[in-house]
């Protein structure tokens, strides 16, 4: 009886020495500034004819990123002619990523081919396309954010319909 008593007195001591009664622990530092950029919303051609699709490439890097969504808003310049939505804030679009191998700073970099159909219906307008880029963090606690396309300091594209 004794023996169990020392046994379960130095099992309990050793319990209660390990366990530790504050934890500190150092503050994260994130390996880089944005998880997600974009760095370039293109179209593939400044002057399309009537019916054509548009086609715009997109070029950005990610970091802890899984899902990039994208919501376009194309306008056109004739007279009573509707705003054209590519998905909404609410419901964007999920696109379709190619990766490429990391970069120096361990960013991967990402490019997506959005296809607009419908829009060039109008001859003899222009079209203004924006875009919003939404990503998705790899960890559900993380969240995401919000990029808007920029090109050179341009965040509208225009492409003249003839």
């Amino acid at each position: 009886m004794k023996k169990i008593f020392l046994f379960s007195l130095i099992c309990s001591g050793i319990l209660v020495f390990s366990c530790t009664k504050n934890s500190i622990v150092p503050p994260y530092t994130p390996p880089v500034t944005a998880n997600f950029t974009v760095t370039s919303m293109n179209h593939t051609k400044d002057t399309v004819n009537m019916g054509d699709t548009i086609y715009l490439d997109v070029v950005g890097t990610m970091y802890d990123t899984l899902n990039v969504y994208a919501y376009l808003t194309a306008k056109s310049s004739a007279a009573g002619s509707p705003v054209y939505s590519y998905g909404s804030s609410s419901s964007p679009v999920k696109l379709k990523c190619v990766l490429g191998s990391k970069n120096a700073t361990g960013m991967n970099p990402w490019t997506s081919t959005i296809m607009l159909t419908g829009l060039t219906s109008i001859a003899n307008s222009k079209l203004t396309i924006s875009g919003n880029f939404i990503y998705q963090l790899s960890l559900s606690s993380e969240g995401g954010g919000l990029a808007s396309a920029a090109d050179a300091g341009v965040v509208n594209k225009t492409v003249f319909i003839q």
